[in-house]
């Protein structure tokens, strides 16, 4: 699945991502929505997720179950680096 992922301008760490080509401005969000996430940039950064590949900022299979059932997915990213000597 092809998504566009936007990020709250309030807060880098919330994002809200879509099917690829859907217009955010046509979503029907729910008042009880983060209000961080009202107000998202106008950047949106294209990513392909799949089940079977691990991603490792996204939770793949949560995004997905999320934007099938409402259309829209609500989700952080996360970044791990390790060092080691």
């Amino acid at each position: 699945m092809k998504i566009d992922i936007y990020t709250s301008t309030k807060n880098g760490e919330k994002h809200l991502s879509v099917a690829k080509g859907t217009k955010i401005e046509d979503l029907e969000l729910p008042d009880t929505i983060d209000p961080e996430l009202l107000t998202l940039s106008p950047f949106k950064t294209r990513l392909e997720i799949e089940l079977k590949v691990e991603h490792n900022a996204v939770d793949q299979a949560d995004v997905i179950a999320q934007i099938e059932e409402k259309g829209y997915a609500v989700h952080g990213a996360k970044r791990v680096i390790s060092l080691s000597r």
